[in-house]
């Protein structure tokens, strides 16, 4: 434990002077050398913060450790307990907490973590003069809570259960939702799922589905596909979908973009697939849909898994106009010199107005600047070429703005 270190040594700095100069003069000279070896590696902002800590001015101090936290670095979890210790002290009681939270959850191996537990511990033991059903007070109680778990869930879950069952805030409930989820116990699990069932706490619903998502796993795919099949609820079905994602169950996701009624849901599970990067799926499925819409939403998710060969295919094979232009538009969205290959294979090959228009967009959105110059050099449609430089102008890199000066001169 680290807590109260300094302090310690002015306490026994005055002992000394008391009892004896002489010794008193021996202590202090080794007490302070301890003491300006361990300041002595820390920033000039961290021992000024300490400095206003051993004042007891605990605004200061709160401002300077924020300021260290701040910046990251090899002191930042060592002030994140310091800020929360002055939070404590100037009656920020929440505040505290959520500070301590940010500790355990960004530097989970830091060595500050055994302080931290013990001073939530003993801010929920200081929380007595506060009302009863304080937010603060719940806020310290479930952060206790949380440090219990780690130590024996079994006497944790119960205490959780009953506190979902009570008269608390939804931002309260739903903190406490998060540590039941972190649990391993197979109780903290069946409440989770009737949670997420809608069987208790439906306002939780959506937030369990969440969690149980993250838990991954074929048991909770079933769970999940049990689920949307069982709800009428459009957002219900939306979250379990995305909760399928975060558990990679590309299965039941591609299920879902295949046979599902609802073009909107069908949509979601396409883009769904495109944030999981399931290019052979949409590959096949795009092959397979006969809706336009969704057709394009297929688009629109290899765009963002990246599939520059499949855009490639449809923007010179499609047939249908709009869809081609999609996908030119998602060659341009891509961004990447595959890409931009494509396009200027595309736009010498295609003598489509439309398609070449498009191209010059697509330049556009991936700030290609040198494409587009080489089209108003070697272009012989002025109207295109007129387009180009627009599209130059609206940029302003300093090729752009070099060359525009280059083609006033000429």
């Amino acid at each position: 434990m680290k807590r109260l270190q300094t302090p310690l040594i002015h306490t026994s700095v005055v002992v000394l002077l008391v009892v004896s100069p002489l010794l008193a003069w021996t202590g202090v000279m080794d007490a302070l050398t301890v003491a300006d070896q361990g300041m002595a590696a820390r920033s000039e902002v961290y021992r000024d913060a300490q400095r206003a800590m051993d004042s007891k001015d605990w605004e200061q101090a709160e401002d300077l450790f924020g300021q260290v936290a701040a910046e990251g670095g090899d002191e930042a979890d060592a002030a994140l307990y310091w800020l929360a210790y002055a939070q404590f002290k100037r009656g920020r009681a929440t505040s505290a907490l959520q500070t301590l939270d940010r500790l355990e959850r960004l530097y989970p191996e830091s060595t500050w973590i055994d302080d931290a537990k013990a001073l939530a511990a003993e801010a929920g033991e200081g929380s007595g003069s506060r009302g009863p059903g304080d937010a603060g007070d719940d806020e310290l109680k479930i952060y206790a809570l949380n440090s219990l778990m780690h130590v024996s869930s079994e006497r944790a879950v119960p205490v959780l259960e009953e506190f979902l069952q009570g008269d608390h805030s939804l931002e309260l409930k739903e903190k406490a939702l998060f540590v039941l989820s972190q649990s391993g116990s197979p109780r903290a699990r069946e409440i989770l799922v009737e949670i997420a069932k809608g069987q208790q706490q439906p306002e939780l619903a959506m937030q369990a589905i969440e969690y149980l998502g993250l838990s991954g796993g074929r048991e909770t795919g079933q769970l999940l596909q049990e689920i949307y099949n069982s709800t009428t609820d459009h957002e219900i079905k939306e979250q379990a979908l995305e909760a399928m994602m975060l558990g990679d169950q590309t299965e039941l996701v591609l299920a879902a973009a295949r046979g599902e009624q609802d073009l909107k849901l069908r949509a979601a599970a396409v883009e769904l697939l495109g944030v999981m990067g399931a290019t052979d799926e949409l590959r096949e499925l795009y092959k397979s849909e006969s809706s336009v819409e969704v057709k394009e939403e297929i688009l629109e998710a290899l765009f963002i898994a990246g599939d520059v060969e499949t855009l490639a295919e449809v923007a010179r094979s499609e047939q249908n106009r709009e869809l081609r232009l999609e996908a030119i538009e998602g060659l341009g969205l891509v961004g990447s010199e595959k890409s931009s290959a494509v396009l200027a294979s595309i736009y010498e090959s295609d003598p489509n107005r439309s398609v070449k228009e498009q191209v010059l967009e697509a330049y556009f959105i991936q700030s290609n600047h040198q494409a587009l110059i080489d089209i108003v050099r070697s272009e012989e449609d002025r109207e295109l070429r007129k387009e180009a430089l627009e599209y130059l102008s609206l940029m302003g890199s300093d090729e752009a703005v070099e060359f525009l000066l280059q083609a006033i001169e000429e």
